[in-house]
């Protein structure tokens, strides 16, 4: 807390400078202050779980790999736009077919708008998440390379997503699916027009009619994720924890950042980008008296300064820090976080845990299954190799073979975990399972749960 305070203290006497004074000689003084006082705080705060698993929720909940609830809704999201994407081009379709050759107004809307829905109804785009935004964020639209759309791009470009630092992932996505949808709406809002008015039986009619109702599916599902997404509080936790990673990527000389997993190629691409938005290019005018005691302009000079919106916000995001400090991290949180990371976790607490693929692995109380739970342990321990029953103390060759069949109907009949417990003639049994692909939390004694290494287990 010391170094937190510390550094808002640093940012107070940088402060007045920021909206008077603002020079070559001030921004130095503001990147030192970055360097020296900012970054030891993000790397204390990186020690902290709580803290790790913020920054780390849109990668970790939203990306094409997650297996979780926020990531179905990306989906349905997703199938939505291309669902109504498609109906729009259906609607064209029939509305042609039905209407006189000479009905111009349905000629004008097919020319106006039936390019825009064939294009989103093919999904042009590999995802709506991109992680790789995360430390230099693309600002486009993430598309197929096969279909690339030049007038989508250059329009979506026209958004302002760069500042303030935060959480470029679900920031991207969001504005992504806002770009769908604002493409479409206006579209849908004009289709009544190509279809006759009065009681409602031709073909064209129902088109419309299912146009409307995935219409109003999209809106539901984006309501949905921008709720998720954004719950305030979170929300405000997740971008300022953010916008301090980045920070401490672009700053620092030797970022501590491997629980981000991966090679530090990733923020070291990024801290560049990082540092121009922090400090810009820009033309500079000082306002002097000429000898006549007229304020006059001095000749623009080019000048590299810091943006003082975007210093603000760093020292702001500090100040939400204060809730990291002196918290004991929430064991459930912590659990969430190795059950995102890992698809076999253990548990060792009062009561005991056993996860595996995001789920309980059973529903049995394993205090009361000690035998059942040293030899899940002893298996996760030794991931990817054969253990006997030397490993297992004052176990027999038969009492050996008993524990693993007790494991079995613990785990109950088609468990996946069982299955991948495979028999080793003369070895015993193995762990079908990379040793990275395995957590073990203890309790420390006070309520709180540490991550032990393999090493340490």
């Amino acid at each position: 807390m010391n170094q937190l305070h510390i550094a808002l203290q640093g940012f107070e006497s940088l402060a007045p400078g920021l909206n008077v004074n603002l020079n070559a000689e001030l921004s130095d003084r503001v990147e030192q202050w970055l360097t020296t006082e900012v970054c030891p705080v993000v790397e204390q705060l990186g020690e902290s779980k709580r803290f790790q698993s913020t920054v780390l929720w849109s990668v970790n909940h939203l990306s094409p790999s997650a297996k979780t609830d926020e990531r179905r809704l990306v989906v349905d999201v997703e199938r939505k736009l291309v669902d109504l994407a498609a109906g729009i081009a259906t609607l064209i379709d029939v509305a042609e077919n039905e209407a006189p050759q000479v009905d111009e107004t349905v000629s004008g809307f097919a020319t106006l708008h039936r390019e825009t829905a064939q294009y989103i109804a093919k999904k042009p785009w590999f995802d709506l998440v991109c992680t790789q935004d995360f430390f230099h964020p693309t600002q486009d639209l993430h598309l197929d390379t096969t279909k690339l759309n030049f007038k989508h791009t250059k329009a979506f470009r026209g958004r302002d997503v760069q500042l303030p630092l935060g959480d470029y992932v679900t920031r991207l996505l969001l504005n992504r699916v806002d770009y769908w949808v604002s493409a479409l709406k206006p579209i849908v809002s004009s289709a009544t027009s190509i279809v006759p008015s009065g009681p409602g039986n031709s073909e064209r009619f129902n088109a419309l009619s299912r146009v409307l109702s995935r219409q109003i599916e999209l809106d539901q599902a984006v309501e949905k994720l921008i709720s998720v997404c954004q719950p305030p509080e979170k929300q405000r936790q997740r971008e300022a924890a953010t916008a301090l990673t980045l920070v401490y990527s672009a700053y620092s000389a030797n970022p501590r950042l491997d629980w981000f997993g991966g090679d530090d190629s990733w923020w070291n691409v990024g801290g560049t980008i990082i540092r121009s938005w922090v400090r810009r290019r820009g033309t500079v005018q000082d306002q002097v008296r000429d000898p006549s005691g007229i304020i006059v302009l001095t000749p623009p000079v080019q000048e590299s300064l810091c943006d003082p919106s975007v210093i603000r916000h760093i020292a702001y995001s500090l100040q939400e820090m204060s809730k990291f400090f002196d918290v004991i991290d929430d064991p459930r949180e912590i659990i969430a976080d190795a059950v995102l990371r890992a698809k076999l976790v253990l548990v060792d607490r009062e009561p005991r845990e056993v996860w595996f693929n995001g789920q309980p692995a059973c529903d049995a109380i394993w205090d009361n299954h000690s035998k059942s739970w040293d030899l899940i342990l002893k298996l996760a321990q030794n991931a990817g190799n054969a253990i006997d029953r030397e490993v297992l103390s004052q176990c027999s060759e038969k009492a050996f073979r008993s524990r693993r069949n007790r494991l079995a109907q613990l785990l109950g009949e088609g468990s996946q975990l069982d299955m991948i417990i495979e028999t080793s003639t003369k070895l015993g049994y193995k762990l079908q399972l990379d040793s990275s692909n395995v957590i073990f939390l203890q309790d420390d004694g006070f309520g709180n749960l540490n991550e032990i290494s393999s090493k340490a287990k």
